[in-house]
């Protein structure tokens, strides 16, 4: 069980980083074991330059948040269908421009994979998945998805161990590349993009008040919300760094609204709230 659950929780930080999450990513309830997807790497032990305390709140950012498996299951509960148009256009993509830009739709970008491949929309998901490569290529994550990659992820739409282990393999190979580069703000700034198009998708989404069919996905957006604290944690330990600074300024009202509300009392007011605090600042970074 402790295995199973540490693959749940590894493959969970790969598609909120670069889905590569979260309402931001798809997550595994088990270990990756199909054997007609790629193979995995050899665990490499990353020596990162990042601070130790920026990995530990990534990674409780990611272990508090909702996988968007789950909250498809909730939102199917409800008969909720899938809605597209909520989604950041993947054609502008090309129009994204310097480390800010590029790496926090890169997060954004990676959330809405994770959405579309929830549903099994993968003829979208690949196209996600393209403008997510692009914006590595161009922060300069050369390693992680080269032509081979993109060729597997292509050839594996149908079958979702494949997938998955499509994803895993890109996570590693950008995550050792910021980090052993001295770049963990960067992969802070993914993680920030990720984290505000999940909580938007998951606000979006909420129409009724809380009663006992949808009450499990109020906790959801209450879990993915509740979290914030390990972001601003992380985004705090670079504040020196202008890019993560004003990231951080950006999501303060975020930030101040998790301080005010509490799991139990979560209405669809609160929602409601949320959901305009979270589409104004998500205005801003598409």
């Amino acid at each position: 069980m402790a295995k199973s659950n540490l693959s749940h929780t590894h493959m969970k930080k790969s598609y909120l980083f670069v889905s590569v999450l979260s309402l931001t990513t798809i997550s595994l309830l088990t270990g990756c074991k199909s054997n007609d997807g790629p193979a995995m790497p050899a665990e490499e032990v990353i020596k990162d330059s990042a601070k130790s305390t920026t990995v530990t709140n990534l990674d409780l950012l990611i272990t508090k948040i909702p996988a968007p498996s789950a909250i498809s299951k909730e939102l199917s509960k409800e008969g909720v269908q899938l809605n597209k148009s909520i989604l950041n256009p993947a054609d502008k993509g090309s129009s994204y421009s310097g480390t800010y830009q590029q790496a926090v739709n890169m997060g954004i970008y990676g959330a809405d994979l994770g959405y579309l491949a929830s549903y099994n929309q993968m003829q979208d998901a690949t196209a996600y998945m393209a403008q997510v490569a692009k914006l590595a290529a161009a922060l300069g994550i050369t390693s992680a998805y080269d032509q081979k990659l993109m060729d597997q992820f292509k050839s594996a739409t149908t079958n979702k161990d494949s997938i998955d282990i499509v994803i895993q393999t890109a996570f590693d190979r950008a995550q050792k590349e910021l980090y052993s580069n001295k770049r963990a703000s960067t992969s802070t700034l993914i993680f920030s993009g990720g984290w505000v198009e999940g909580l938007y998708i998951a606000t979006n989404l909420i129409k009724d008040e809380k009663n006992a069919k949808n009450g499990d996905l109020y906790n959801r957006v209450w879990d993915h919300l509740n979290a914030f604290s390990y972001l601003q944690k992380a985004l705090q330990d670079y504040k020196s760094n202008a890019d993560c600074a004003k990231m951080l300024e950006t999501l303060q009202p975020l930030f101040d609204a998790g301080t005010k509300l509490s799991d139990g009392g979560l209405t669809l007011k609160d929602i409601q709230n949320i959901q305009a605090t979270v589409t104004g600042i998500r205005s801003k970074l598409i």
